[in-house]
């Protein structure tokens, strides 16, 4: 994990969030390990995950491809994480 004060932001406040940009269709918040059962039900053309994911290993991107979908990592952005944003609050208090 990343620490007890982790995530700042609760899980519907950060599917508001990703659910406000137009580029997004459907956010979807589910409690299973991984989100196989729901991408099989929904199909989607898109799937991404941040850059500290190795597609190639992750079953979700598999079933993505398989039916000719799109499964990309993002790459990070330096200076933009959220533990360096925390780090940079609690150095300034």
């Amino acid at each position: 994990g990343k620490g007890p004060d982790r995530p700042i932001n609760n899980e519907n406040d950060r599917a508001l969030m990703i659910a406000a940009l137009d580029s997004v269709d459907r956010v979807m918040i589910f409690d299973q390990q991984t989100p196989c059962e729901l991408i099989k039900q929904l199909r989607p053309e898109i799937y991404v995950k941040g850059g500290d994911y190795d597609m190639g290993t992750l079953e979700e991107a598999r079933l993505v491809t398989s039916w000719g979908g799109i499964a990309k990592a993002l790459p990070f952005l330096d200076g933009y994480s959220t533990t360096k944003i925390v780090s940079r609050i609690r150095t300034n208090d």
